[in-house]
């Protein structure tokens, strides 16, 4: 999960855990954001799609650009670096991503242990232009 960690600091590129937002557990305004959501689970299908398809590569610049780009929403909300890096670093949080994106990309066409279907779906997403296609590249 450290490969994970790094790309939720990433994706949002905030600061650390401990103070703020309610304890810094309540998570639902970050939750319900809609571009928060739809940007941190296109970064989880990408992240999934590297991690299991060796052919296709996290842009991590691009990674990086758009990790400011959100983290600057998320402060224009009224949240502090903190407070985001709470919610990124939140175990609960990172395994909630996984929990919706893994489905999203069975329903894709995804079978565990099958490369060559990550590989399929990532192309595809590349292909279409979405979010998480925009975060991939293939050598």
């Amino acid at each position: 999960m450290k490969k994970l960690r790094i790309f939720a600091l990433a994706s949002v590129m905030a600061a650390t855990a401990t103070t703020s937002m309610a304890s810094a557990q309540d998570y639902a305004p970050l939750r319900d954001d809609d571009r928060m959501h739809s940007e941190l689970l296109g970064a989880s299908i990408a992240y999934l799609v590297d991690e299991n398809c060796s052919s296709l590569h996290l842009r991590k610049l691009r990674l990086l650009n758009k990790a400011f780009s959100l983290r600057k929403h998320a402060m224009a909300l009224g949240f502090t670096s903190k407070e985001v890096m709470a919610y990124v670093d939140s175990k609960s949080e990172q395994d909630r991503f996984r929990a919706i994106a893994e489905p999203i990309l069975a329903k894709r066409g995804v079978n565990a242990g099958d490369e060559e279907s990550y590989c399929a779906v990532g192309r595809a997403e590349i292909e279409k232009g979405s979010f998480a296609g925009s975060l991939l590249y293939e050598r």
